[in-house]
C-alpha cells in the first residue's frame, strides 16, 4: 500500500514541475517583450543648452527638447504643413535651436515666449527635425501672489 501511494505522488510532482517550468518561461518571455517595448519609447528630456553641449554626439538620437519660442521665429510654409521656429532656454543663455516640424498642426497657444517641447532628432546641419510638438499652457494662477485676488464679483 505504501508503494502505491508513492507511485501516485511521482506523476503529480512531475506535472507540478512542468507547470513551474512553463510559468517561468512565460514570465521570461513577458519580461523580454516589456523591455524591448520600453527601449523604443525611451526618450531623453533636455534643455536647448544641454542638447547644444552634447555636440555632434547628439545627432540622429531621439530627444525631447524644451525651450521658449523665440519671438517672431514662427514661420509656416505656403502649404501650411511645414513649420519652422526657434526655441531657446529661458534662464540659461544658449544659441537658439532651429526646429522644423512637418506634422501640420501645432498647438493653438503656440506663441512668443511660450514654453515648447519638441520631440525628434538633431540633423547634421544642426536643425532639430521634430515629429511631435507640445506647448505648455500658461496658467494665470501660476504666478499670482496670495494677496492678488479679485474679490469684485463676490457679494
Amino acid at each position: 500500500m505504501a508503494l502505491a501511494a508513492q507511485s501516485e505522488r511521482a506523476p503529480s510532482r512531475a506535472i507540478n514541475l512542468k507547470f513551474l517550468i512553463a510559468g517561468g518561461v512565460i514570465a521570461l518571455a513577458v519580461a523580454y517583450l516589456v523591455m524591448m517595448g520600453l527601449q523604443g519609447t525611451t526618450v531623453y528630456f533636455l534643455t536647448v543648452s544641454e542638447l547644444e553641449a552634447k555636440g555632434p554626439a547628439a545627432q540622429n538620437q531621439l530627444y525631447r527638447v524644451s525651450g521658449n519660442l523665440v519671438p517672431g521665429s514662427l514661420v509656416r510654409d505656403s502649404g501650411g504643413l511645414t513649420i519652422h521656429f526657434s526655441i531657446a532656454d529661458a534662464t540659461a543663455p544658449s544659441q537658439p535651436l532651429d526646429v522644423v516640424y512637418r506634422g501640420g498642426q501645432v498647438p493653438d497657444i503656440m506663441g512668443d515666449n511660450i514654453e515648447i517641447v519638441a520631440e525628434g532628432k538633431l540633423d547634421a546641419q544642426g536643425t532639430f527635425a521634430a515629429n511631435n510638438v507640445l506647448a505648455k499652457c500658461p496658467s494665470r494662477l501660476e504666478n499670482a501672489a496670495p494677496d492678488e485676488h479679485d474679490y469684485s464679483a463676490s457679494s
